[in-house]
């Protein structure tokens, strides 16, 4: 028997949680804008389109373990369509679905029958669905897989107790959950392109004049309508199918006179609660969260100005470094620096006597970007040849490390990079640095020297541009498979020439001619290779980055 107050507690935690949803729905915004989101939906997205087939297998594992466990698999979904697209996402995802749901059927059926039996007790409506499925068999398994009348990861063990047999079970289920599959991963999908958007600018969207995400969002709304509709349906349908099997008790007590949820109620609170101070959180450290998932983004300014007649600085010692263990693509041979570093040592040594602070800006940039790649090679023959990637070296003395003396004045690397990117806005300085791994630009096998540092800059980046290592179409031109760089450092390629396809366009002729015919490819990030860009692993890894 009800409570008598229940339509007015009926009524006050409707109103919790619609006021939960909105303020749930106002912080969304604000987290995607602070939160590098989009940068770590894409370094997932790298690793798992890096490792191949063997990634699709292992988020099916991943999907149908959580379907086991009883975890939701809607955030699954959703990452599913925002990392592998419409297609491969729903598939991967039913697939994942169906196989957990498989397995929690079995498991319901042969070895833990009794715990389900008693669980299924708190449901009167799923013994009229057992009586119903006796005589409509795989059709009633269909409607209940799509009018979600029990949650999805419960039903899997409910149906384990019911007459219908394992394989019209598993075919219903695959079948029937795709609609719902395909939605989940068309919201994920959707979210991804907006993100990415965000991340590299709208032009990416909108670039050519066609409205690709208005495309997307109505698409997506009209799915949401579609499945919308489809629930309904099976809803009615459903309904009439175990309305003649409901006992008696079932039948007085409808969804109407249910007393509050109040433990649905409460989670939409306290949901809404923690957003709200996350939200908060995010916006008070919000420079900290930047530099998730990569670099913090800066702020480029053209700061120093040119001084033809100020003093010169000499980078021939490095000149003659890059030249003898440089090879062609940049692969380094480091047994051979490491037999005879004198040369490096004394470049590094002569960056103290730098006159750095009477440098014009050419001056500086080049001494600067010779700096960056000179230490980077000290760095690594501190550990050579007991380490396989620069990030095999701890953490404390990698990048952060202050040591390194230029000008009488102590940098990291970190230090020296965020220089190169905030005081010279020039965001082709990232072709130019490296950090030692096969995924970073190749090494150039000459110093940067102020007099031609313009069209040695522009030459690195035809180069990298051009390289599938780093830049490649695939698909016909559908799909533009772009180093991890570009996503790093998108809101410096922003600045400078308003997204990273406009900026990748300067130097790829092909892309060049997709966005002027409005045809704005796809962008997935390639994996980030961090393996010594070494001369031993040119013949292993010199194909891809």
């Amino acid at each position: 028997m009800p409570p008598k107050n229940a339509p007015t507690l009926h009524r006050a935690a409707r109103v919790v949680r619609m006021v939960s949803i909105a303020v749930i729905a106002a912080c969304l915004p604000a987290i995607i804008h602070f939160l590098p989101i989009g940068r770590g939906v894409n370094l997932l997205q790298g690793k798992l389109l890096g490792w191949g087939i063997y990634g699709r297998v292992a988020f099916i594992g991943i999907y149908i373990l959580a379907t086991v466990l009883l975890i939701p698999g809607s955030a699954l979904t959703l990452a599913a369509g925002a990392i592998y697209g419409l297609f491969w996402g729903t598939l991967l995802a039913s697939t994942g679905a169906t196989v957990g749901a498989c397995l929690a059927y079995l498991i319901a059926r042969y070895a833990l029958r009794r715990k389900v039996e008693i669980r299924a007790r708190q449901y009167p409506r799923f013994a009229a669905i057992d009586r119903a499925i006796g005589q409509g068999g795989w059709k009633i398994v269909a409607l209940v897989r799509l009018a979600p009348v029990f949650p999805f990861i419960l039903v899997n063990y409910l149906f384990g107790l019911t007459p219908i047999g394992f394989f019209p079970y598993a075919l219903t289920t695959w079948l029937t959950m795709i609609p719902g599959g395909f939605l989940y991963a068309y919201l994920g999908y959707t979210a991804g392109q907006v993100i990415q958007g965000v991340g590299s600018g709208l032009g990416g969207l909108f670039a050519g004049g066609r409205l690709q995400l208005v495309f997307t969002i109505i698409g997506l709304l009209a799915t949401i309508g579609v499945t919308a509709y489809i629930t309904l349906l099976a809803k009615r349908a459903l309904a009439r199918q175990t309305e003649a099997s409901m006992d008696a008790p079932a039948q007085q007590y409808s969804n109407n006179d249910d007393p509050p949820k109040s433990h649905r109620t409460t989670v939409w609170a306290l949901s809404a609660l923690v957003m709200v101070v996350l939200t908060a959180g995010i916006w008070w450290q919000h420079n900290t969260w930047a530099g998730l998932f990569g670099p913090p983004p800066v702020k480029m300014v053209n700061k120093f100005h040119h001084h033809p007649h100020g003093p010169k600085f000499n980078h021939s010692l490095f000149n003659m470094v890059v030249k003898k263990v440089v090879h062609p693509g940049g692969w380094v041979n480091y047994a051979a620096l490491a037999a005879h570093p004198q040369k490096l040592d004394a470049y590094i040594q002569s960056l103290a006597q730098a006159p750095f602070a009477r440098l014009g800006r050419n001056q500086k940039l080049a001494l600067l970007l010779n700096a960056y790649n000179a230490c980077t090679l000290r760095l690594i023959l501190d550990y050579y040849p007991h380490i396989k990637s620069i990030e095999d070296i701890p953490a404390a003395k990698r990048w952060e490390d202050k040591r390194w003396n230029i000008g009488g004045k102590i940098y990291s690397l970190d230090r020296i990079e965020w220089m190169l990117r905030s005081d010279f806005a020039d965001p082709r300085i990232h072709s130019a640095i490296v950090c030692a791994s096969i995924g970073c630009p190749p090494l150039s096998r000459e110093a940067y020297e102020a007099a031609k540092v313009n069209s040695q800059l522009h030459q690195q980046e035809i180069l990298l541009n051009n390289d599938p290592r780093w830049v490649r179409f695939s698909n016909h031109g559908r799909v533009l498979h772009l180093t991890m760089l570009y996503d790093w450092y998108a809101g410096d390629f922003r600045q400078a020439a308003g997204s990273v396809l406009k900026f990748v366009a300067r130097y790829n002729k092909p892309l060049a001619a997709e966005l002027a015919a409005g045809r704005p490819p796809r962008v997935e990030f390639m994996n980030y290779n961090w393996n010594l860009n070494s001369v031993k692993n040119q013949a292993r890894h010199g194909r891809h980055p």
